[in-house]
């Protein structure tokens, strides 16, 4: 996983994938950060992979679609939905 990545950077969040995101996963590891949310991002090719971490790990996350925000905006209008 390639920690940190912004989500605004609209690229997958697997380690050393440069494919276009079309997923947004926020999730939490509710062991350190309870209220704390950090978002990855995902292609079709690595949301299975990503969401099978979270599940491992049982660290509750949702996924939506990933929508760029446009220049100025948060991005924070994207409404996640829950597994």
């Amino acid at each position: 996983m390639a920690l940190g990545v912004e989500s605004a950077s609209g690229i997958c969040s697997a380690r050393e994938c440069t494919n276009a995101a079309i997923y947004r996963i926020d999730w939490r590891n509710p062991a350190i950060h309870r209220a704390r949310t950090k978002t990855w991002l995902a292609c079709e090719e690595h949301l299975s992979y990503l969401e099978g971490y979270f599940k491992y790990r049982s660290f509750p996350y949702e996924v939506s679609p990933f929508v760029a925000p446009a220049a100025g905006q948060s991005g924070d209008e994207n409404q996640p939905q829950a597994h």
